[in-house]
């Protein structure tokens, strides 16, 4: 996928985009709007999708063109009351949700084999959040035969390819904890 995220006047702290800034930065609904349609081309043959969102308004706009295209989506983020998101996870995870936009909240300890597309819709200088993303689809499930990774971020420039990441030694710059929020 290509890299349509203008994000290069977005500033840093700590390692990684400055959140706000880069949320504005992506949530464009024509760049959006793009993205959403080459996950649709590309993955509508495809049963479980994954999308990373750079904010909540972002993820929001995702799961909402997902719907707009007759697709079943839900958001995840940091505010989502625990009940509702254990409710879509299990959802998602039997096939009743064919897609979940989500901020920050999947890409450690999610487990959901059958995820065959992720779809990278917000930069990262942390090239183990990266790689945390990336291995959310990278599970063994049966029946399924891949996952396919569209990265609308650059992050695969960024960091090359996802299976050949070479993360900073601990206290290097570049070094970033993948956030979670339980």
């Amino acid at each position: 996928a290509q890299a349509p995220v203008a994000h290069d006047q977005v500033g840093t702290r700590g390692g990684e985009f400055i959140p706000g800034q880069l949320e504005q930065a992506v949530n464009v609904d024509a760049t959006t709007r793009a993205a959403v349609n080459e996950i649709i081309e590309r993955g509508q043959d495809r049963g479980s999708w994954l999308l990373f969102a750079a904010g909540v308004n972002h993820a929001e706009s995702v799961r909402d063109i997902v719907r707009e295209r007759g697709f079943s989506a839900e958001m995840i983020s940091g505010e989502t009351p625990k009940l509702e998101r254990s409710q879509i996870i299990n959802d998602f995870r039997r096939g009743n949700i064919r897609c979940i936009t989500n901020v920050n909240v999947l890409t450690t300890g999610f487990d959901a084999p059958g995820v065959d597309l992720i779809g990278m819709l917000r930069p990262t200088q942390s090239p183990g959040l990266f790689v945390q993303m990336g291995g959310r689809g990278m599970r063994v499930a049966n029946g399924k035969e891949d996952c396919l990774l569209l990265d609308f971020a650059g992050n695969c420039e960024r960091h090359g390819p996802v299976d050949r990441v070479k993360c900073a030694a601990p206290g290097e710059a570049g070094d970033v904890e993948a956030p979670v929020k339980s």
